[in-house]
């Protein structure tokens, strides 16, 4: 009997096998059957005959109701593969239902000054492995994403970043003991662009392997402990404070200068709607401001959430019995307060546009 996936496409997902020609290939390949979830919400009865569940990379908050479905599909031992998008939400919902196996997807990007995809720091190529069926022939993977925060020593960390990466050695593929949830950290390994999708480097066999290694459990359940052998999590050094405050110092800068970059891009997009409501295009310029208010009121509340995520991974590493938060409240207000701006900027620009489109929309209907 062949595999049954189903790919969610009710909460915005990034990709599916539908709009990724790779992915399909691979599934061919396998004689693996894909099917769709178009409509939501997510319920057990929706997904309780197939076999794996994929998310690939969703961007639209789920239900409890559809947490808890997902989390019963699981427990009757079914799998779970899910993508993270390369912008996460604020309220990030997957994070809910892999935060009971001991996972969760972080805010920070990876980035690798040393290795990477010419010069392109936020595409870093990966070369740390453990020995799995997942990783089987896995060299060199091209990667753009985010890492994976371990809560529970029994995850299997199947790759990370490099010594020289910020973060250094940080997990960007998991997988819960049992080998039933897989947690990914980036879209682009499924996706079909020629320099850093799924044909870059060895970035096909690993999206194969994911799915023979399924394939491989549900016929020899057995071997599952045998294959598997989990990557040692390195250990955390203590951190001095001085050294620690340095490295805020330029962490802040960066997500101040981040964000100045945003305000920069709200300027733009206030012209942009602002030309198409001149030219009484009133429709597209809704739909435009609707959308990207909401995607940039997600990137400005998500640079003060890698601070904060930051902070906690600092805190209890920091040398001697130093009151931390206190020593850099000056660099993380100056955070806030420029988040703050930019967030105001964003609401004035959105209340002032969404009055003229009203506005003018309705002088021209009565002329």
């Amino acid at each position: 009997m062949s595999l049954r996936v189903l790919f969610d496409e009710s909460h915005g997902e990034v990709f599916s096998f539908s709009n990724c020609r790779g992915l399909s290939f691979v599934l061919e390949k396998l004689k693996i059957s894909p099917f769709r979830l178009i409509s939501g919400p997510i319920t057990i009865d929706k997904i309780v005959g197939e076999d794996v569940l994929l998310l690939g990379a969703p961007t639209i908050q789920f239900s409890d109701i559809e947490i808890k479905s997902i989390n019963y599909f699981v427990s009757i031992g079914k799998f779970l593969v899910i993508v993270c998008p390369l912008s996460i939400p604020a309220d990030f919902t997957p994070n809910e239902i892999i935060k009971s196996f001991g996972m969760q997807f972080e805010h920070q990007i990876i980035q690798d000054k040393a290795h990477n995809l010419d010069g392109a720091i936020y595409f870093p190529i990966i070369k740390n492995f453990a020995k799995d069926p997942i990783t089987q022939e896995v060299k060199e993977l091209l990667y753009s994403g985010t890492s994976i925060k371990i809560k529970n020593p029994e995850i299997k960390v199947l790759a990370t970043s490099d010594k020289d990466a910020e973060p250094p050695f940080a997990p960007i593929i998991a997988a819960s003991k049992d080998g039933r949830i897989i947690c990914i950290g980036g879209t682009t390994l499924f996706q079909d662009d020629k320099r850093y999708g799924i044909k870059a480097k060895n970035n096909l066999r690993l999206v194969a392997n994911i799915f023979r290694s399924i394939i491989l459990q549900g016929e020899h359940p057995e071997m599952e402990e045998k294959e598997a052998k989990v990557i040692k999590v390195q250990r955390l050094r203590p951190i001095d404070p001085k050294r620690a405050k340095k490295y805020f110092e330029k962490f802040t800068a960066q997500i101040i200068e981040d964000l100045k970059s945003i305000a920069e891009n709200i300027d733009s997009l206030f012209k942009e709607i602002s030309d198409l409501i001149v030219a009484q295009k009133f429709d597209v310029a809704d739909e435009i401001l609707k959308t990207q208010y909401q995607k940039y009121k997600q990137l400005i509340e998500g640079t003060y959430n890698k601070l904060t995520e930051k902070l906690e991974d600092f805190t209890p590493r920091i040398e001697r019995n130093v009151d931390f938060p206190s020593m850099i409240k000056e660099l993380t207000d100056n955070v806030l307060i420029m988040e703050s701006d930019t967030l105001s900027q964003l609401d004035m620009i959105q209340f002032n546009l969404a009055n003229q489109i009203t506005k003018e929309k309705l002088r021209h209907s009565r002329a």
